[in-house]
This record gives C-alpha cells, sequence and structure tokens, in this order.
C-alpha cells in the first residue's frame, strides 16, 4: 500500500464562477457538489413558496416531481401540488423528458427563470437534476425563497461512480443502509458494491445452503483489541435484499453484490468445511487477518457456487457481479492432492493459473446468465478471462495492464480510494486500518492514468471509493470515514478534470457540511481554513487567522499545548503569537457544530530557529550508499542483530531493488544537495519502520511495525550539501518506501538521485 500525505495548504479561495464558467464572471455564486459541466447566469430570481406548483406529465416524472416535494416538506415546510399542465398564472416547477434524448442518458439541463424551474433530461438525468435543485436552496426553513436565474447543462464524466461497503466484517442494519443510499445519491454516485462475504462473516441468505446464514454470519472467537467490538451475528434476508436494491434503484444506484472467492471464504467454509482443501475452520473470525483457507477448486465446489449464484442472479437485476479473486492463498492448493490433480488434468503450470482457471469457470457460468464478472486485480495474474472488468486496487497498475488489454477497469487504488484510512493525526482519529488519505488527496485523484493512449482510456470505466469495516463497527464511524470525503470523489467522478480547483471545492464545502449538519450525518469535522504548521528562520512572530468551514461553529483553541475545551479562549478575530527563538509553540484547537458535535484535537506546530549550516564535501558522486540486513527487526535500531548481507550504490529508495519480500533492513547514508536556503519538510511514508536524520539530527521517525504511513519533520537548512541517514525495516505484508521533500511554500517532490550524492 502506499500512502502520500501532506498538510493542506492556506490557498485564496476562488469564486465558483470562475470554476463553473470562467469566461462569464457574473455567474451567480452556486453550491453545487459535483461541480456541474456549464452554468450560464439569467436574469432575475425565481420565488419558491406555497403557491408553487410542479407540472410532470409522465410517471416517472411525477415520481421524481414526489421525491422533490419529499425533500421540500422534511427541509423547508413546503408541499407543492403535482399536476399535469402548467399552471396559467404563478410560478412552477417542471420535469419533462421531453427533449432528454439530446442529452447523455443521465446528463439533464435546468433552467430557472422567474416564473418556471424547468428540468430536462432522462429518467436519471431528471433525478440528477432534482439533486442539483436541492442544492440552490437555502439551508434555513423559509415561507419563501429566491433562487438565482441560471442555465445548467451538466451529465457525468464517468458512468462506473461508486462505493464500497463491507457489511462481512460489521453488519449494518436496512435502515442504514437505506440512509446511506440517499447520501450517495445526493452526490450522484451510482454504484454500490455490496460485500457480502469475507471470512468473517457471510450475510446473504442463500435458500439451498441455511448453514451458510446459520454458522457464516458469526464470530466465535472476537477479538479482544480495543479498537475492535465483537462482530455481529446478522445476515439479510432475501426480501430484505430485494427492498434495497428496489430502494437503490428508486434512486438510480446499481447495486453489485461481491461473493468473494477462492479466498476471503472461511465463513462459507466453516458451514460447509468439505469444499476446501484444507480441515475445517472455525465459524467466522475477526480482526483484519487474511486466512489460508480457500475453496477447493473441484467439481462440488463450483456447483455449489454456481446455485449460489444462481440465487444471488435472481436478487440482483443489474448487469455486474463481483467475484473477488484477491488475496488468495495458493498454501492449501500446494498441498492439496485434489488441486494438484486439476493441475495436471487442465495443463496448468503453477496456482496462479489455476486460480485463472477458478476465475474463468465462474465468469464463463455467470456469461451464460447474461452478467459481467468484476474482480479485483489479483484476477491479472495467471491471464485474465475474457470478458472480465478488473477493479485496481494496489495502485494503478492492475488497471493499466487491464486497459492495454481492452477490459474494463474501475479504479479504486488505496492511495486514493480506502475510506477506511485516516483523515489525521492516527494517535486521535478514531480507529482505523492506517494509512493517510486527507480530503484534499482525495480530491487531486484523476482516474485516467497518464501511461495510457486516448485508445485505452476508453475502458476507463470510472473510480470507486471502498468503506473496509474491520475496524468501523458503528454507523456513526462509518459516516465519520465517508463524509466529506464522499463530496470530493463525487467530483472527481463527474465533473470534467479540467474545471475541477480544490479551493473553489472548500468554497462550496461549507453549505454542504450545514446541510449534513441538518440531516444529522456524523461527517469529519475539518479543520479550519488557514490552520497549518508555520516554521521560519527568520520571522519573530506568525499571524493567526481562522475560518471554520461549518456554518454556525465555534473555534476554541490553546497555545500551552493543552488539549482545548468549551471553557479555553474562542477564536473571534486574527492574532498574533511570538515565536522566541527555537522555542516550539503547539496550536491546539477543536471545532464546535451548532449541534454540539465537536471535532478532534488539531494541532499545529509554530517554530522558529536557526539554519542548520553546509558541510564540507566535494567528491561529487551520485548516490547514496546502502548496507542490506537480513533478520526479522521490529525497530531500526535492531539491525545490529541481523546479518549484513550486501551493500552498494542507489539513487532510489524504492524496496523492490533489493529482491527481497520479507524479514530486512537497510541503511541508507550519503548527502543531501541543497538548492536554496530555506524550511525544508520531509514527508517519509512506509510499511514498516524508518527513521530520518539530517546532519545527525533525527527529522522523522516512522520505526517501528506498522501498515503504511506518513510521518513528516521540518528542518532549516542553508544551501549546500548536508549528511543524511535513512533507516528502513520490513517485516511481513506490504512493503512500502517514499521519501518527499519541499522547501516552505511548495509542493512535495520524490527525493531522488538527482539531490542525493555519496
Amino acid at each position: 500500500m502506499k500512502i502520500v500525505g501532506h498538510l493542506m495548504q492556506v490557498v485564496i479561495l476562488l469564486t465558483v464562477a470562475s470554476l463553473v464558467q470562467a469566461e462569464n464572471p457574473s455567474v451567480p455564486h452556486l453550491n453545487i457538489v459535483p461541480l456541474p459541466v456549464k452554468v450560464k447566469p439569467l436574469p432575475g430570481t425565481f420565488t419558491l413558496n406555497n403557491q408553487t406548483r410542479v407540472v410532470a406529465v409522465d410517471e416517472e416524472s411525477r415520481r421524481i416531481a414526489g421525491l422533490l416535494n419529499d425533500f421540500l416538506l422534511s427541509n423547508h415546510g413546503l408541499h407543492l401540488r403535482i399536476q399535469t399542465a402548467a399552471p396559467q398564472r404563478g410560478t412552477y416547477i417542471s420535469f419533462t423528458q421531453a427533449g432528454g434524448r439530446n442529452l447523455p442518458a443521465e446528463g439533464y439541463r435546468l433552467v430557472v427563470t422567474p416564473i418556471e424551474i424547468r428540468v430536462v433530461g432522462r429518467p436519471a438525468g431528471l433525478f440528477y437534476g432534482m439533486e442539483t435543485l436541492t442544492q440552490l436552496l437555502p439551508l434555513g426553513v423559509k415561507p419563501s425563497v429566491a433562487l438565482p436565474a441560471v442555465d445548467i447543462t451538466d451529465y457525468p464524466r464517468f458512468h462506473y461512480r461508486g462505493v464500497l461497503l463491507d457489511v462481512g466484517r460489521h453488519f449494518y442494519s436496512v435502515a442504514f443502509l437505506k440512509n446511506f443510499l440517499d447520501l450517495m445519491a445526493q452526490y450522484k454516485i451510482n454504484r454500490f458494491q455490496w460485500h457480502l462475504t469475507d471470512d468473517q462473516g457471510w450475510r446473504i441468505e442463500i435458500k439451498k445452503y441455511p448453514r451458510l446464514t446459520d454458522i457464516g454470519p458469526q464470530s466465535e472467537n472476537p477479538s479482544t483489541e480495543d479498537n475492535f467490538d465483537p462482530y455481529v451475528r446478522g445476515y439479510y434476508t432475501q426480501e430484505q435484499i430485494k427492498d434495497i436494491v428496489a430502494y437503490a434503484q428508486a434512486r438510480f444506484i446499481t447495486v453489485i453484490p461481491e461473493i468473494e472467492m477462492p479466498g476471503h471464504s472461511q465463513a462459507a467454509l466453516a458451514a460447509y468445511p468439505e469444499l476446501g482443501c484444507t480441515p475445517a475452520p472455525s465459524a467466522g473470525s475477526s480482526g483484519a487477518t487474511v486466512h489460508n483457507d480457500v475453496f477447493c477448486p473441484n467439481e462440488e465446489t463450483f456447483s455449489f457456487l454456481q446455485n449460489v449464484l444462481n440465487e444471488v442472479i435472481t436478487l440482483f437485476p443489474g448487469s455486474y457481479v463481483h467475484i473477488g479473486g484477491d488475496e488468495v492463498s495458493k498454501d492449501s492448493w500446494k498441498q492439496s492432492a485434489a488441486a494438484q490433480a486439476v493441475m495436471r488434468r487442465e495443463g496448468l503450470k503453477d496456482e496462479n493459473e489455476l486460480e485463472t482457471y477458478f476465475v474463468q469457470r465462474m465468469e464463463k457460468f455467470l456469461r451464460s446468465k447474461g452478467r459481467r464478472t468484476i474482480g479485483w486485480d489479483e484476477i491479472l495474474e495467471g491471464g485474465l478471462a475474457p470478458n472480465a472488468i478488473v477493479m485496481s486496487w494496489r495502485g494503478e497498475g492492475g488497471g493499466i495492464a487491464a486497459a492495454k488489454q481492452k477490459h474494463g477497469v474501475i479504479m479504486s487504488p488505496t492511495d486514493y480510494c480506502y475510506f477506511d484510512y485516516n483523515q489525521g493525526d492516527a494517535k486521535r482519529e478514531p480507529p482505523s486500518i492506517g494509512g493517510f488519505i486527507p480530503l484534499e488527496k482525495v480530491y487531486g485523484y484523476d482516474p485516467i492514468p497518464g501511461e495510457l493512449t486516448s485508445d485505452d482510456q476508453k475502458y476507463i470505466l470510472g473510480a470507486q471509493a471502498n468503506l473496509w469495516t474491520e475496524y468501523i463497527s458503528t454507523p456513526q464511524h462509518l459516516e465519520y470515514m465517508t463524509v466529506p470525503r464522499l463530496l470530493a470523489l463525487s467530483e472527481v467522478v463527474w465533473s470534467p478534470e479540467e474545471s475541477k480547483d480544490y479551493a473553489g471545492f472548500l468554497q462550496r464545502l461549507p453549505y454542504h457540511l450545514g446541510r449534513l449538519e441538518k440531516q444529522d450525518v456524523n461527517y469529519r469535522i475539518p479543520e479550519p481554513d488557514g490552520f497549518k504548521d508555520f516554521y521560519t528562520a527568520t520571522d519573530d512572530h506568525v499571524r493567526v487567522q481562522l475560518s471554520s468551514l461549518i456554518p454556525g461553529s465555534q473555534i476554541y483553541y490553546t497555545l500551552d499545548g493543552s488539549a482545548p475545551t468549551d471553557q479555553s479562549p474562542r477564536y473571534q478575530m486574527p492574532f498574533q503569537v511570538p515565536l522566541p527563538p527555537d522555542k516550539k509553540t503547539l496550536l491546539n484547537l477543536i471545532v464546535v457544530t451548532p449541534r454540539g458535535r465537536r471535532s478532534i484535537v488539531y494541532t499545529a506546530t509554530l517554530l522558529r530557529r536557526s539554519y542548520r549550516d553546509a558541510v564540507p564535501y566535494t567528491e561529487n558522486r551520485p548516490g547514496l550508499t546502502f548496507t542490506l540486513f537480513d533478520g526479522k527487526f521490529t525497530s531500526t535500531q535492531d539491525f545490529d542483530l541481523g546479518t549484513q548481507a550486501t551493500t552498494g550504490i542507489t539513487s532510489s529508495f524504492d524496496p523492490q531493488q533489493f529482491g527481497r519480500q520479507v524479514n530486512y533492513g537497510v541503511t541508507f547514508e550519503g548527502y543531501l544537495k541543497v538548492p536554496t536556503d530555506g524550511f525544508y519538510k520531509f514527508a517519509v511514508e512506509s510499511d514498516d519502520g524508518t527513521v530520518l536524520q539530517i546532519d545527525g539530527e533525527e527529522i522523522v521517525n516512522n520505526d517501528g511495525n506498522h501498515a503504511s504511513q506518513v510521518v513528516t519533520g521540518y528542518v532549516p537548512l542553508r544551501q549546500g550539501f548536508h549528511k543524511m541517514e535513512l533507516k528502513y525495516f520490513q517485516g511481513t505484508g506490504g512493503a512500502v518506501l517514499s521519501v518527499g521533500w519541499a522547501a516552505s511554500g511548495q509542493e512535495l517532490k520524490p527525493l531522488d538521485g538527482s539531490a542525493l550524492y555519496h
């Protein structure tokens, strides 16, 4: 897993007008998310009140008009009469499919004039036009509302705009799922991948195999870790699933079932152990462990899975079925006489090809039923099934390879789309699996890799956020991890790439946070605008100017290192903080919303310190020296306990260059060439531990055995050469190491060979 993070920089907020139509500065201020393709201002305003009528002729238009009426009643106390003809006088809102064929299937045109609001589109377009219309309304309840006259033409960049919810690890109620689908629809997300089975639970009723839900959805040995709750026993009946699917369809969301195979199958094997290659596992499990128990590739297993999928297909009318295919341990296949017999019979050279055989069998079956198969990018290993769609999660490499093979691709890389990753300081954020994906990073994602030709780019169907729930046990925690990152993703997959701008997004965000506050969504409260670390070698003070992104909220702060409360000083106006030499000041703050919700404590470091002078160096030899150690390390301090394996020179920190997967450490040593005087930021991302020293001073300590995470450090450096040492170790699991650096006020860039010497 690779996570690249950096602190949000203060930016001058641009008006939304410059985003939606830069050539016309008179576009009114609109708060629409995702950003529309085109907005044209019109003269005047439209007055919405109880006398306004709604005109809808056909059945689908009337249904969508009814959804608008539900929103107006619950949010503004208005209930409008729906009729089939325009009134003789007075204002009205019309929904019509006439002219919709001139727009893309999900496109719409929304025209607001002083007399009429007209929404034009095919059914999906009418729905999305209705959602945009709700975002033109103010947050407060008023008997009469003035809307700016405007002409909006809009349609999505990608047809696949998805969210995955893992209910295998933790179970969520039908009522919550409906609220979650409403949240998705509000921001034009149209695919819901329902992760229904995993090692920890089987959550879908299969009538032919009742033991799946008698045994599969429970844990005999729930984790005792503080950040895990016992896994909930529960499953969805087929009637409940039909209800959820219909609810989603009414909001133009396609529900995609995921039935994991051949791995992540411990819950199924606990119920039907004869389907495995190894002795029966216990019923369910807990934690984030990936288990070795997998389906045995024999005819009994294929018959079972086909019977399961026959029932699944009757419940999910959409064209997609996701069959997993990820993290498949091959150990049991290597030891299984039955699996080895299949390999000999089919002429398969290794277990990767056996997995391909397994996936191709299931893909062929699903294709015979009129369904398209989606699998995680591991299904590339050994060769792709003919019509499979690849969901690329281990970076973009799998997606790029699949697109070049002319297969459909859904981008879902851990770097940008894993919403179970942290959004801030891991020591203060709620429990998570690790990593770091702040709001700005999600917003900056582009699902189209630059390596693809224009012809191959058309195979990128869209992108998806994934919410894995090993550490997410409640609806409130799930909402916290989802929002507002979901809003950023909606703009990634809907809005034109060339019109995206994070500053403009931040300007529109307060309206939506206010709306989410009214909807009682437990969104993550963002750091105030203007809140950042400040490092200097020259200034003797810093001016702090803050602005909360949540309407009506309050900011409380401290400067003595203590945690702020409601009794701490309340921010009211900009203030100055003196910066004595070489003494760190911590600005701690919390944001309290109008409903009394409190953010976690946010901390900014304020520091003035002297430059570190450059050291003499005249050799001018590119690259760093490295020393590689073999050993099972838990800290970079343990290298003396290992065995030195090799030494050399390298210009890269990429751990793949060492040809090892697990249990090694490496020390990089040499000199860093600093181009100009400045306060430099270093961001070290690693899985597992790292420690970075500059001129003998520890700048970044990211030591210990952990998942991929980013730790930053700052140091003022004079132009010239500075000694550097970086120690890194890899235990087991993923191996990640990258180093970024930047002078004050600049964007992070990779620290590479052009600045490294020995």
